[in-house]
């Protein structure tokens, strides 16, 4: 039970017991009551106050105002008054502003929602987790009722109606017409750009099919030769052409080789140098690289200079170049000086109805024969001069067999394929090696269900317990 001392000092006389189970909370209850009555004050809990006012489209417009914990004096304070709703709050207290604080102790039970609100400054102390050690320290105890209990507010006009409240309610309230306008205004723009959006992408829309229909039709007249280049740049396409130019050289090499005084079983790698879209000449590369060598560095001294222009006019006049690949060389050319194609990178600009490989695909017989003498410098028969897109003969006559011969002897699987003279080998050496690959896949495949069907057999024979 509650106790007063002789120094007039309230303390407990009671401690939790069996026997007694509610007098602990009843008496902590009395106790909690009696220093709010005597101390004459109280520190009040924490409050945000939100402030929203409704606007359009789902928009509020709100501030919360924070209020720090401050202690109130108590001009007078009762326990347990009855209001005129019927409800007797534990303490009742007026504070020097005319405000009434209603204070409620929890100890066992929490005020019911109904209650707290049908109230107004109605406050709440929780008393409820204090050690008995706390409770049993007269000092500690007034302390943690005073103050540091843990406390809320369930109605508070006291702070809710303070004049720093109400200005900033009437402020917000102020703002009201013109943020609605704001966000009409905003909407309205929202909405014209949507509109505009949307007529922007029927006509990109619009553009595109018209695009589409316009390079369907620029490209309706070059299916036929489009047709021939995907044949020329596949793989089996290119083998087959190969093969073919390769039938209709036999009768010429034996010629070449008697006059360039070398064994036509032998041929020369120099002479027989595979190069990018090659195909782009008629015949064989043998025939027209045989002629290049001929007719421009045998018939040179050392030290003098061709051209690329040169050499593409013999190769031209050996063999000649296919004139559904001239016709696309061309047509790619013209389209490469268009406005569009200059802001593009080089490697990147061709026919703007054709596809990107397509055009990477088409390359000139110029591009072809200047690929071919730069192959012949990493040999050492010809020097480049770059400025001018000409080269210095290095090398000529026995000096350019004996250079061959020595490239000959370089091991190198590079030079084992190219060794085959055409293209009759490459494809017969990619069989066989398919066929050795596909041979070990079925192996694999073989040895892995054999170790599968083990396996289950192991599983399903039974294990012999006697072992």
């Amino acid at each position: 039970m509650v106790k007063r001392s002789v120094a007039g000092r309230l303390f407990f006389s009671h401690h939790r017991s069996e026997n007694c189970p509610g007098g602990y909370e009843t008496a902590l209850h009395k106790m909690g009551k009696q220093i709010l009555l005597d101390a004459g004050r109280v520190w009040l809990p924490e409050r945000d106050v939100t402030l929203s006012f409704p606007l359009v489209f789902g928009e509020t417009l709100s501030r919360t105002l924070h209020f720090e914990p401050r202690e109130v004096q108590f001009v007078s304070a009762v326990s347990e008054k009855k209001l005129e709703n019927g409800l007797t709050p534990d303490v009742t207290a007026l504070l020097k502003n005319d405000a009434q604080l209603h204070i409620e102790i929890l100890v066992t039970h929490a005020v019911e929602e109904e209650k707290g609100l049908a109230v107004d400054n109605v406050m709440e102390i929780d008393l409820s987790r204090l050690s008995e050690e706390t409770v049993l320290d007269s000092s500690a105890l007034e302390l943690e009722v005073l103050k540091s209990a843990w406390r809320w507010w369930h109605r508070c006009s006291l702070i809710d109606e303070l004049p720093k409240v109400q200005a900033v309610r009437e402020e917000l309230e102020a703002r009201v017409p013109r943020e609605i306008k704001r966000l009409e205004r905003n909407r309205e723009r929202e909405e014209a750009a949507e509109r505009q959006k949307e007529r922007k992408s029927q006509l990109t829309k619009k553009r595109r099919e018209a695009q589409a229909k316009k390079r369907e039709a620029e490209r309706k007249p070059w299916l036929a030769t489009l047709k021939k280049l995907e044949h020329a740049e596949d793989f089996m396409g290119w083998l087959d052409m190969a093969n073919k130019m390769s039938e209709r050289a036999k009768p010429h090499l034996e010629p070449i080789a008697q006059r360039l005084g070398f064994d036509a079983e032998k041929w020369p790698t120099a002479l027989n140098i595979p190069i990018n879209q090659e195909w782009v000449f008629k015949e064989d590369r043998r025939l027209w690289q045989s002629a290049v060598f001929e007719k421009l560095i045998f018939a040179n001294k050392r030290g003098a200079v061709i051209s690329v222009g040169q050499a593409l006019e013999v190769a031209e006049n050996a063999v000649g170049v296919r004139v559904w690949a001239l016709q696309l060389i061309q047509l790619k050319q013209a389209h490469v000086k268009q406005s569009y194609n200059q802001r593009r990178g080089y490697q990147f600009r061709g026919v703007w109805f054709f596809e990107p490989n397509e055009n990477r695909a088409i390359r000139s017989a110029y591009a072809v024969v200047f690929s071919y003498l730069k192959r012949l410098c990493k040999r050492g028969v010809l020097a480049e001069v770059r400025s001018a897109k000409t080269f210095r003969i290095l090398l000529t006559g026995s000096d350019a067999w004996k250079s061959h011969c020595r490239h000959q002897q370089i091991p190198s699987a590079d030079r084992a394929i190219k060794s085959a003279g055409t293209l009759n080998g490459l494809v017969n050496k990619v069989s066989q090696e398919s066929l050795k690959m596909e041979a070990a896949r079925k192996q694999r495949r073989k040895d892995n269900i054999e170790r599968l069907e083990l396996s289950v057999i192991d599983a399903r024979e039974p294990v012999n317990k006697s072992v």
